[in-house]
């Protein structure tokens, strides 16, 4: 069985490291408005809000300055937040029947909000989609409407400090061929034979990568309609390959572990010059290699070519939707689409908010892409080909099983429970939390 928390490490910790993606909302309190969609032609006056940090929030103002140049009538007020808070208020404003008209989304809570009749189906304005590829737009679809469109895309990879491999005497594996037990037989090669360990293990316990492994299975974390999809064979083999690696010592031992979580992105053993590598999503790279003060080198994630199909999927960085009570559709409508579509509104954000999803202006800003922008660009160029579909949208209840996964991931590494028993906590609790059971 589960035991308490030995750590006291929290989803905020996680989301501190860099690796969640999105914070954890409560569940909405209240459903939003029931009355259908909001004006068609209103006043003209758009509550705007999203996350990120101060230079997203500065060139997202850039970006509102131009669209208003161009679209007299329109007042926008802006609402920038930081990543908790975020959740916390957006919740508090749904509930009270008070959202804002345009708004960044999670694909944890796409279909939360979704569900709770708060957000627009975006068939309803007059979007310009035909530069975003179909595959894209799925993965802000359920149920046969668009409830989001993906701000842009990006990708799983292992980053490498590739002088870290060559101080141990090592090379870079090929990427193209390899499996997790080459992964395995690298890692503790690094650690052995080098100064730094050979990865820090904070990945691990990240759902979305344990979904790549099963998914090079040709199972998957959840089903279409909404259940979990894998087998408990496949995520007793997940949590065996972490117990190995930190037996090998590739992989620091558990207290170490939960200290690089605390730690948070920026000081995690990657940045810090202590490990070697670290899986991560392609559009961390920059901050990372900010830290580090030299370059990385991104790999496929292993058993990409040695499994029943890919695992990795080009993911939604995040989504822009529309409320349901949106106080005026057309001009929600064209501020979506000079998001999405504007030379001036890409040329500001670049690939921040992943590469951009339409795909003549990815192309376009390639050559304006900052060097670590343009790392996970040509990595994602190179993997596309080879990708499977993207996996549908969770379902509802799945923002609490980012929190679920790491409670029992420090079960396990604490030795509190065995891996059948970590598997079996993780099954139960995630069942409950997204109304399978």
């Amino acid at each position: 069985m589960q035991s308490s928390n030995p750590s006291g490490v929290s989803r905020r910790t996680l989301a501190k490291a860099g690796l969640l993606g999105a914070a954890a909302s409560p569940l909405l309190a209240a459903c939003g408005n029931d009355s259908g969609g909001g004006g068609d032609e209103g006043d003209g006056e758009l509550d705007f809000w999203w996350w990120g940090s101060d230079p997203r929030h500065e060139y997202t103002q850039q970006i509102i300055d131009a669209f208003l140049a161009k679209n007299e009538g329109v007042t926008i007020k802006p609402s920038p937040n930081e990543f908790d808070a975020y959740w916390d208020a957006l919740n508090v404003s749904v509930s009270g029947n008070n959202a804002p008209d345009v708004l960044q989304q999670d694909e944890r809570y796409l279909r939360d909000y979704a569900d709770k009749n708060a957000l627009l189906p975006l068939e309803e304005l007059d979007i310009d989609l035909s530069n975003i590829e179909d595959g894209t737009i799925k993965t802000g679809q359920f149920d046969g409407k668009t409830y989001g469109i993906p701000t842009g895309v990006n990708s799983f990879a292992l980053l490498v400090n590739p002088a870290l491999v060559e101080a141990a005497g090592l090379t870079l594996p090929d990427d193209t061929a390899w499996s997790w037990a080459d992964y395995a037989q690298f890692v503790t090669d690094l650690s052995n034979q080098g100064d730094a360990i050979g990865n820090s293990a904070i990945s691990f316990s990240n759902e979305s990568l344990f979904n790549v492994f099963a998914r090079q299975k040709g199972e998957s974390l959840y089903t279409d309609d909404g259940k979990l999809g894998f087998t408990e064979a496949t995520m007793n083999e997940w949590w065996q390959m972490v117990i190995d690696l930190r037996d090998a010592g590739a992989i620091p031992a558990a207290s170490q572990i939960v200290e690089a979580f605390a730690a948070g992105q920026d000081q995690a053993p990657l940045a810090t010059g202590t490990g070697v590598t670290e899986f991560y999503w392609t559009n961390q790279i920059g901050a990372i290699q900010s830290v580090l003060g030299s370059d990385l080198v991104l790999l496929r994630v292993p058993g990409e070519s040695t499994g029943a199909q890919p695992g990795l999927y080009l993911k939604s960085a995040m989504y822009w939707s529309v409320s349901r009570t949106v106080s005026d559709k057309a001009a929600a409508g064209k501020l979506v689409d000079f998001l999405l579509n504007s030379d001036e509104s890409l040329d500001l954000m670049l690939g921040d908010r992943g590469l951009p999803s339409n795909t003549a202006q990815r192309e376009r800003i390639l050559p304006q892409l900052p060097a670590d922008q343009k790392l996970g660009a040509d990595y994602i160029a190179a993997i596309t080909p080879t990708l499977a579909d993207a996996p549908p949208v969770p379902p509802i209840g799945s923002g609490g099983v980012a929190d679920i996964m790491l409670g029992v991931f420090e079960t396990l590494i604490f030795d509190d429970t065995t891996v059948e028993e970590t598997t079996a906590a993780f099954i139960e609790q995630a069942n409950t939390a997204i109304g399978a059971a």
